[in-house]
Formats: structure tokens, C-alpha cells, sequence
């Protein structure tokens, strides 16, 4: 029989009749304000983080916007229902109060960057004993630099959106002394979450109480030993679906919670696909054994090369995928015979130790995933 699903939309269908006075935060409020960071509220919530609009007055501005057709295309990698979940927090009890401020959104070709956060004031005027205030990071978004940012992960000690993580962290920090800080993200914004706290003062870390990793890419094991981020350890929160690739990548400290999804491979990022029971998430105890075995054959493939060949292998890969002249994923997809053929004609003009270097990459992860998979099936 069939599992019956409820999802994150569901949840506030039946229980957004519940403030968080009578109802505490939970993990699924925290991937809502995650999931809500990627629609663009440019012009609509304050920039600064000392003034703020009720969420239920940002979800009227943003239907009604002139350019709501264009403002509310999220690509092709972000679920256009990210659109319904901010209608219907927008309508709830328990989110229509919610104050929304400091929303940064940064996109840079030159510098390989792209960034976005938003914070969220749970409880403004309450009768709670302390104010709690969500920082969400926005995870990769529908641009090819935003993925190019996130591969650049495999060679850089930081890229521009962990620096610029740390600095909005910082912020909002000083901006709410008395508050209980709570961040978060998804994807990409896991690692942002992560990465900002760990290297946050300690004045500020004593009032940053969660972070949520909602399949994020890891980090080196060398920052994991580190003194930064073991500091922060415990304050993690890491949910994974069943079968993860994204959240595969690298390195992560344990426990972690592995969700239901009813989607395949890949797709199961998407967190509409996750299953929601009352306040908490629906698990398993263990991943999918295709994702164990992309963990263990990714990085061991990972660990063998160079820095100097990862960062060759990434500038190929998208050099040849800026040959097509596209901005973003969609664009990739609207011509994809015109765009594949330029792949190959830019591909064939590469220097030929280049090519095959690239070749060969390539080639050595195909031999590791098999060898590995061969590991695990004995």
C-alpha cells in the first residue's frame, strides 16, 4: 500500500492555526524560512536588519507585484511552490506575524559569487521570555555561477558566499544582543550556516543556539578538526534525504536525520518531496545504498587529486558550459541541441592535455564508483 504523504505546505494547512507561543519552533519551521529564502523579496523586505515588514504584509506586496510574473520564476532547479508555501504561511496564525528584515541578495560573474539572506523575528511583542530570530541562507539558486561557486568548494579555502556568510551572521548577531539566534539553509545555505558560525566570535556564539544543514555540501576533514567548527558541533542539525548527492559531497559530523522522500536520486533535494509528520520529519535509519556509495567513491576520488587539477577540472567543465552563452540552468535547457553542439565544438578546441586531463577525471570517478559499489554489494 502506498505511503500517504504530507509535506511542508500540508504542515501549515494543519498547524498554522498554532502561534509559537502555544507551539515551539521546530525542524519544519526551520526549513520553511529556509525554503522561503529563495524567492526574490528585492524592493519589498527592508535591506537592513533594524526595520521590518510582517510576513503577511511581504506575501500581499510579492503576489501583487508588478512584476510578479518575472519575480516569481524560480528556474528550473527551484520548486515553483516555494510561491504557494510563502501564500499560505502569509494567511497562517503562526507565521503572519513574523517580522522579515535584512534581505541581501548579491550575484557577481567576475567574482564567481552568488548570495542571498533573509532574517526571520519569530516573536516581536510576545509574551515570550526571549525574542528568537531565524538567519536563513539561501542555497544555490537557478545560475550557472552559483554552481560554479558551490564546485569552486572543492579547491578553495573560502569562496565569496562563506565570507559573506560570516559577515551577515556577524550582524544579525549585534543587531539582536538579547536574541536567541537560530540559522539555518538549504544546500548550499547549509554549508553557509555552518561555515558562518563556526568562525562567529564567542561572544556570539553563547547566543546562537541552532544551526540547520538541510542537504548541504561538507567540508574539508581538516575543518571539521578544526577549533572553529567543533566549537559549534553540537548545535548542528543535519537532515538528509534518503537518497542525498548534494549533501554527499565532502565531509560531515555525525548523528544526522535521513528523511522519507517519495522522489528519485537526485530529485529527493527538492524538500517539497519530504515527509512531514506533525512537527517533525518522517526517517529512516539509514541512507539509500546508492547514496553510501556516492559518499564513499565522490571522496575517495576527491582526496586523490591535486588542488591544482581540481580547480582545472571545474574552470573545463564550466568554461565549456559558458561557451553556450546561458546565464542560468533554464537557459542551458530552452536549446538544448544548440547548446550541447556548442559544448562539443568548445570542448574539441581545448588544448589537447587539457581535454584530456578532463578525460581522464572523468574516467578515474566512473572506475571508483564502480569499485566501490562492488565493495559495498560483497
Amino acid at each position: 500500500m502506498k505511503k500517504f504523504k504530507s509535506d511542508i505546505c500540508d504542515y501549515i494547512d494543519w498547524r498554522g492555526d498554532l502561534s509559537f507561543e502555544f507551539s515551539p519552533f521546530n525542524d519544519i519551521d526551520a526549513l520553511i524560512f529556509c525554503q522561503l529564502s529563495y524567492l526574490n523579496f528585492t524592493d519589498l523586505a527592508p535591506s537592513e536588519l533594524n526595520s521590518s515588514i510582517k510576513l503577511s504584509e511581504l506575501a500581499h506586496l510579492y503576489f501583487a507585484s508588478k512584476d510578479f510574473e518575472k519575480r516569481s520564476d524560480l528556474g528550473m532547479l527551484i520548486d515553483p511552490r516555494s510561491n504557494e508555501l510563502l501564500k499560505k504561511a502569509g494567511e497562517s496564525v503562526r507565521f503572519k506575524d513574523v517580522g522579515v528584515c535584512g534581505f541581501k541578495c548579491e550575484y557577481d560573474s567576475a567574482k564567481e559569487e552568488q548570495f542571498s539572506a533573509v532574517t526571520f523575528v519569530l516573536n516581536e511583542g510576545s509574551f515570550l521570555d526571549k525574542q528568537q530570530v531565524f538567519v536563513a541562507f539561501r542555497g544555490t539558486d537557478d545560475t550557472i555561477v552559483g554552481w560554479k561557486e558551490d564546485f569552486n568548494l572543492a579547491f578553495m579555502e573560502e569562496v565569496p558566499a562563506q565570507a559573506d556568510s560570516l559577515a551577515y551572521l556577524e550582524k544579525a548577531c549585534a543587531e539582536f544582543k538579547k536574541a536567541e539566534i537560530i540559522t539555518g539553509g538549504h544546500s548550499k545555505g547549509g554549508n553557509l550556516a555552518i561555515y558562518a558560525s563556526a568562525n562567529l566570535n564567542e561572544k556570539s556564539k553563547k547566543n546562537l543556539s541552532l544551526i540547520y544543514n538541510f542537504d548541504g555540501p561538507g567540508f574539508s576533514q581538516a575543518c571539521l578538526d578544526s577549533n572553529e567548527f567543533f566549537s559549534v558541533k553540537s548545535k548542528i542539525c543535519s537532515v538528509y534525504p534518503q537518497f542525498s548527492i548534494i549533501g554527499m559531497l565532502f565531509h560531515h559530523y555525525e548523528p544526522c536525520s535521513i528523511v522519507i522522500s517519495d522522489e528519485k536520486l537526485v530529485m529527493q533535494h527538492n524538500p517539497f518531496s519530504w515527509f512531514v509528520k506533525g512537527s517533525s520529519f518522517e526517517v529512516k535509519t539509514e541512507f539509500d545504498s546508492g547514496s553510501e556509495i556516492f559518499f564513499k567513491s565522490f571522496n575517495k576520488w576527491f582526496e586523490e587529486i591535486r588542488p591544482e587539477m581540481r580547480q582545472q577540472f571545474v574552470e573545463t567543465l564550466f568554461g565549456l558550459l559558458e561557451s553556450t552563452n546561458a546565464i542560468t540552468n533554464s537557459d542551458l535547457s530552452h536549446e538544448k541541441l544548440k547548446n550541447t553542439g556548442r559544448i562539443i565544438k568548445a570542448f574539441a578546441s581545448l588544448d589537447k592535455e587539457i581535454r584530456d586531463d578532463a578525460i581522464k577525471l572523468a574516467g578515474d570517478f566512473v572506475k571508483t564508483v564502480f569499485s566501490t559499489s562492488i565493495k559495498i554489494s560483497e
